[in-house]
């Protein structure tokens, strides 16, 4: 069954999305912090409490002796600054495995698409800065894991569309088209077979495969 595809538009954080990070994990991952204001993050927060709530359910449905035992996480948290205060901003961590080994030993890799304000494909020169407002394509995963016997729902990332670049250092349609950052000098090629054919919206009622 294809999972749900879902939107958050904020500002990035720690953008890593053209070479993966394989500081903590050799296989790599791509990862993105996206941060919005509270007011403005409640419509995602209550989705993605339901999700962990409906997957708490499932479990206990299954296992009523994990009724006590379970705990759950939610997949965002409040910003706070240096000095301890709250920023007014939630933060939403997403991720995407560059390299994905199955349980039968298989591999594949995969990579996030991302493009401009106009659907365009971005070279992957382009350094996305901290502040740079993006919009981020996510798949909810629901998950439990029993190490910790904890329920919640990881965000694993599968596309961002940069509407205003803030450049690091100072220098077809999943995503509508936005007024704002338009690359340059992207290679045709690049542009064809992209996941952004069928247009998603922030409550996660379109659907895609990942």
């Amino acid at each position: 069954m294809p999972r749900k595809t879902s939107m958050m538009k904020g500002n990035a954080l720690w953008c890593k999305v053209f070479e993966p990070d394989t500081k903590f994990d050799t296989n790599g991952i791509y990862s993105v912090t996206v941060l919005i204001p509270e007011a403005e993050a409640a419509e995602v927060c209550e989705y993605l409490d339901t999700l962990v709530d409906d997957k708490f359910a499932e479990e206990i449905k299954a296992k009523p002796k994990l009724k006590n035992g379970l705990s759950t996480k939610t997949p965002y948290e409040p910003e706070y600054d240096q000095n301890g205060d709250a920023t007014g901003n939630i933060e939403f961590k997403l991720k995407l495995k560059a390299k994905v080994v199955t349980r039968t030993g298989d591999t594949y890799e995969q990579k996030p698409i991302v493009v401009d304000a106009k659907r365009k494909p971005l070279d992957k020169d382009t350094a996305i800065g901290n502040g740079s407002v993006i919009k981020v394509a996510y798949e909810p995963i629901p998950y439990m894991m029993a190490s910790t016997k904890t329920v919640g729902v990881s965000l694993r990332m599968k596309g961002v569309q940069v509407i205003d670049l803030v450049e690091y250092g100072g220098g077809s349609s999943m995503f509508d088209d936005e007024d704002g950052f338009v690359s340059e000098a992207v290679a045709k090629d690049d542009a064809k077979d992209t996941p952004f054919d069928d247009e998603a919206t922030d409550n996660g009622e379109a659907q895609g495969d990942f």
